[in-house]
């Protein structure tokens, strides 16, 4: 595909006739990808019925879920070249292992396009910790998407993660963490968030890069408070399902509170595919140079991918596969 690759105001999905067609060289990259195990693939309906919080959001059919191929077809079709790939925080530490391991294989095929972030346990503080052990030690390259879909966040939930996210914080490795709006029209996957809880375990965790999906939950707007803003001033938002949640002008209101350097391109696919955010940029009049930040600059220069958004900058490991006891002897010995 070349070292640029061609994402145009026009684009695969899009209605036709929708202004003239427009060219820009951007490197697009996607935030948020979700990949679930084959045998989930194959049938949910087990999965649906011995955990809750899965059943709540894939109950229905309508719930899409997709395969390896699928994803690659899906990235192939709008030119987006890389893209962070996680699965689903299940109730079963061995499904949660099971799902990182798919992911790791998914990205030792295609080392150049699939970017595995690991997946913890909801709200379990030991398995979290071991798995969170097993997955850097192995090489992943964040944490997420964390949720916690039974209850919501609350502040016990996100102090239960602590132990991990210093783990983050020594790799110096990101972390998702899905946060939707408190108010509005309701939706499967949409939970309480305690955004006074969140703050708190963000700002404890200070080094830590935390990428906010769903814009946060518009947490952003309280960064016009100063010591707000101090707290989120390592902290990016994704895009994830702002065509379904808010009106084009996010863009714009986020980029200026927080800076259009923390905006994120992130489809939530198989939810959505890159056209409707494409739509929602044209909508609100974003190009050129804010453009390419959002669909990739700003997640190339997060994750350090080198000169011209290679892979050299990121460094994953090609050990994983060890026992989490392992990873968790070998973190203690170093």
């Amino acid at each position: 595909m070349g070292d640029r690759l061609l994402a145009t105001s026009t684009v695969e999905g899009m209605p036709s006739g929708h202004g003239a067609r427009r060219t820009y060289e951007v490197m697009i990259i996607d935030s948020h990808v979700h990949l679930l195990p084959r045998r989930v693939q194959h049938d949910r309906t087990p999965f649906c019925r011995s955990d809750s919080a899965f059943g709540s959001i894939y109950s229905s059919s309508k719930a899409k879920l997709v395969s390896e191929t699928d994803i690659l077809h899906y990235m192939d079709r709008y030119g987006i070249e890389k893209a962070i790939v996680f699965g689903f925080p299940w109730e079963d530490p061995g499904l949660v292992r099971e799902n990182n391991d798919e992911i790791w294989s998914f990205h030792q095929k295609h080392p150049e396009r699939i970017i595995p972030f690991a997946v913890l346990t909801s709200g379990q503080r030991e398995p979290s910790l071991k798995e969170a052990a097993r997955t850097l030690e192995g090489g992943f390259a964040g944490f997420g998407e964390l949720a916690m879909y039974h209850h919501g966040w609350r502040l016990a939930d996100f102090e239960a993660l602590s132990p991990s996210l210093q783990l983050a914080q020594m790799k110096r490795v990101p972390v998702i963490i899905h946060v939707n709006e408190p108010v509005g029209h309701h939706y499967p996957g949409k939970i309480p968030v305690d955004f006074r809880g969140l703050l708190r375990i963000i700002k404890a965790h200070a080094e830590v890069d935390f990428i906010l999906a769903h814009f946060g939950g518009g947490i952003f707007v309280y960064a016009l408070m100063p010591e707000v803003a101090k707290i989120l001033s390592r902290t990016y938002l994704d895009t994830a399902a702002s065509p379904y949640l808010y009106d084009p002008k996010v863009f714009r209101v986020a980029a200026d509170i927080m800076g259009v350097d923390k905006i994120l391109f992130g489809s939530d696919y198989p939810l959505l595919p890159l056209s409707r955010y494409v739509k929602q940029l044209e909508e609100a009049g974003i190009d050129g140079d804010m453009r390419e930040r959002i669909l990739g600059r700003n997640l190339a220069d997060l994750l350090k991918l080198g000169k011209d958004n290679d892979t050299s900058g990121l460094v994953l490991g090609t050990d994983f596969g060890r026992s989490p006891s392992e990873a968790v002897e070998c973190r203690e010995d170093s």
